[in-house]
């Protein structure tokens, strides 16, 4: 079973081209550590990165979570847009 899923509601591209995805946890993780993550839609894989773990997002005013990545993605190429699809860690 995962160590997450998370369901991504919105993607920020930040300076220094880190890619960030905030959304809600489905998975009862406490903490997400770095590690190898898939991109899914659907049940199709779409796309794996590296996460570089959880952020914490200021001012929390809601329970969404915040993972981010160094990797370089482009999430049109991979059918997906800013939401509406899923991560998962892969171990």
């Amino acid at each position: 079973m995962s160590l997450f899923v998370m369901t991504v509601k919105d993607t920020f591209h930040l300076e220094g081209g880190r890619t960030a995805f905030v959304g809600s946890i489905e998975t009862e993780a406490k903490n997400i550590p770095s590690c190898e993550c898939e991109i899914v839609l659907g049940n199709e894989v779409k796309a794996s990165i590296w996460i570089d773990g959880e952020d914490f997002l200021k001012g929390k005013q809601s329970p969404d979570r915040a993972i981010s990545t160094s990797q370089q993605i482009n999430l049109a190429a991979c059918g997906v847009r800013r939401g509406g699809f899923k991560i998962r860690s892969k171990a």
